[in-house]
């Protein structure tokens, strides 16, 4: 019997690993990871982030500690990122995002967003490379809407 679930564990692992690029699923990620940092992030337009990250978000950053809450998210991005005197943007870094759906009984509840990506300044009239970090994001169905639920930002360089 223990085999038998053995087999069955490491079948359900190939079944539900890591998406292909041309899965939509994949392209929903992109999705959304564009409208934090393409459009969020970068130019600071944040009227939609509140559809799309949970009231009880939780960002795990191995720098800037623990940021709780979607309001706190939402304002630690518009003053740190959008009100410093600096002009800040991130990259996504090319082929490093995966995405592995979750299940539940076979049903998709939510799906772990991983990359790499990099951050730019800009001064002297140009962008300038100042870091580069890993992140985890878990991505969960709210009704219809997918939810940043919770963030891990680490290995900042």
């Amino acid at each position: 019997m223990r085999k038998i679930q053995f087999i069955l564990l490491i079948l359900s692992q190939i079944v539900y690993s890591q998406v292909k690029t041309t899965d939509e699923l994949y392209k929903t990620a992109k999705k959304l990871d564009s409208l934090i940092f393409d459009i969020g992030f970068n130019t600071c337009e944040l009227s939609h982030y509140d559809s799309i990250i949970s009231n009880d978000l939780e960002f795990y950053h191995d720098k800037g500690g623990i940021t709780s809450g979607k309001q706190a998210f939402i304002a630690s991005i518009k003053n740190n990122i959008c009100g410093g005197p600096n002009k800040v943007k991130r990259e996504l870094v090319p082929n490093t995002m995966k995405v592995y759906p979750l299940y539940n009984k076979n049903i998709l509840y939510g799906f772990i967003q991983e990359g790499e990506h990099d951050f730019f300044e800009y001064f002297n009239n140009k962008w300038n490379k100042g870091g580069h970090a890993r992140f985890t994001t878990l991505w969960l169905l709210d009704g219809k809407d997918w939810k940043m639920k919770r963030v891990l930002s680490y290995d900042h360089q």
